[in-house]
């Protein structure tokens, strides 16, 4: 029987575990602090679920629109981040519960790479045909130094809120969190190098959803980048610099949210794993140029999600054994839960246009779906990016209500070569938020009615 080890209780790490277990593996799961890794623990599912809070509060001030009469809503944070660290703890336990009935062995300890096949956990060593490394990332330290910092794990924290709040970086962590401070009161100001917020996505969906959050009061300064921050008396004088000049802000902290691959202390240089960038490389099968060593999740770098981890990790699991699977991620879907949500999955315009194709793009709005009008959340809209020629579905971009729910449906799409006729003809219950999906395959099949544009 083989004996696989994985290095990291995270979600690669655990999905690995479970996998090689199912395939009749022994499994020797190593973890130095708690299963679940920063995603269940640290960053995902608290900011997720404290999100939640922040938007039941943005309806409940709404329900004088359903009829309903409330007094002024508060949101008390204590309670709110007892519910979240309950919903963490038992996640935590679940966990430890799947390890056991797979037959998964836990160690509790820091793991070092002896050689391709022996690890070793404080004085005892552990033999195995496979090494499976998940030791997820870690804080990063900021590219200049700076005054009042905030990490992510103390941002979720803090009992009492900064009342300026700059926000370093424009992706979607850094979204959640600004939304998350606006609505406990904070002013917050956010910095993006790129022309607008999420610049790695498509043009419309950062545009669109920068727009939303400056009618929140979040101030956005674009193309920008933080030239200092230094403490001046009682506050913190962040310089932000653009091509039109500089500015300067009054904040009392700077949030941080940028996050390193753990590599130290593992052993990797005496074992000649490539490391690039700060991150492990690994080929489409997950294993590193080190026959028998396999890395997965935020240790192998971008993109640093905890889906594509578990991913990664059954993937790994598989080759591990003898049984060859390639992971394609061209199909991933791309989520931000923001208020409203984006998601996205394929290629944005601008890069389907980059790689050759005659693209054809079809805008859909929401302010006309009738789900959408009945909740009172009519914002945003559904983006598709079609192969002209061959009416091929080659990117869909979606920013409203549920848009992670509802990405689901074109990731499986994409993953099945979907064409936009396809889309068209299926069929959805109504009213319902995917409807827009289908309004976008007949209206590039010219079958719409009526298509209300985005």
């Amino acid at each position: 029987m083989s004996h696989i080890i994985v290095i990291g209780g995270g979600p690669g790490g655990t999905a690995a575990a479970t996998r090689a277990a199912q395939l009749g593996a022994t499994v020797t799961l190593i973890e130095k602090e708690s299963l679940g890794g920063n995603c269940v623990n640290r960053n995902c599912i608290p900011l997720v679920g404290m999100m939640a809070s922040v938007e039941l509060l943005d309806r409940i001030r709404r329900a004088g629109r359903f009829g309903i009469s409330v007094s002024e809503p508060s949101l008390d944070l204590q309670q709110a981040r007892d519910r979240v660290n309950g919903i963490v703890a038992e996640l935590r336990e679940g966990i430890g519960g799947l390890m056991a009935s797979f037959g998964v062995t836990v160690i509790e300890g820091e793991a070092q790479l002896l050689d391709a096949q022996t690890v070793a956990v404080g004085d005892r060593k552990i033999r195995g045909e496979a090494v499976i490394l998940a030791t997820g990332a870690h804080p990063a330290e900021p590219p200049l130094p700076i005054a009042g910092l905030l990490t992510t794990r103390e941002a979720l924290m803090l009992d009492d809120p900064p009342n300026r709040l700059l926000v370093w970086g424009g992706g979607g962590i850094e979204l959640e969190f600004a939304q998350y401070f606006a609505r406990l009161d904070s002013h917050v100001s956010l910095i993006t190098d790129g022309p607008h917020v999420l610049p790695d996505e498509d043009y419309d969906v950062g545009q669109r959803l920068q727009s939303i959050i400056g009618e929140q009061g979040i101030q956005v300064f674009t193309g920008a980048a933080l030239k200092s921050a230094t403490r001046k008396g009682g506050v913190i004088e962040a310089v932000i610099a653009q091509r039109k000049g500089e500015t300067t802000l009054a904040v009392d902290r700077v949030l941080w949210t940028g996050h390193a691959p753990v590599v130290e202390g593992l052993g990797l240089e005496s074992l000649g794993v490539k490391v690039v960038n700060g991150a492990v490389r690994i080929d489409e099968h997950c294993q590193t140029n080190v026959s028998g060593v396999y890395a997965v999740g935020d240790l192998a770098g971008p993109p640093m999600y905890s889906y594509v981890a578990t991913a990664q990790g059954l993937t790994a699991a598989e080759n591990a054994l003898g049984r060859p699977r390639r992971l394609d991620l061209r199909a991933m879907p791309r989520c931000y839960y923001t208020i409203p949500e984006a998601a996205c999955v394929g290629l944005s315009e601008n890069e389907a246009e980059d790689q050759g194709y005659e693209v054809e793009v079809v805008n859909i709005s929401q302010e006309t779906n009738v789900r959408a009008m009945t909740l009172d959340e009519a914002v945003g809209g559904i983006k598709f990016v079609v192969d002209r020629r061959l009416g091929k579905v080659l990117g869909v971009h979606i920013v409203g209500h549920r848009a992670t729910e509802l990405i689901a449906e074109p990731a499986l799409g994409l993953q099945l070569e979907a064409l936009a006729e396809d889309f068209a003809w299926a069929l959805r219950g109504h009213p319902t938020l995917s409807e827009s999906l289908i309004e976008a395959g007949r209206a590039f099949t010219h079958q719409a009615l009526y298509v209300p544009k985005w």
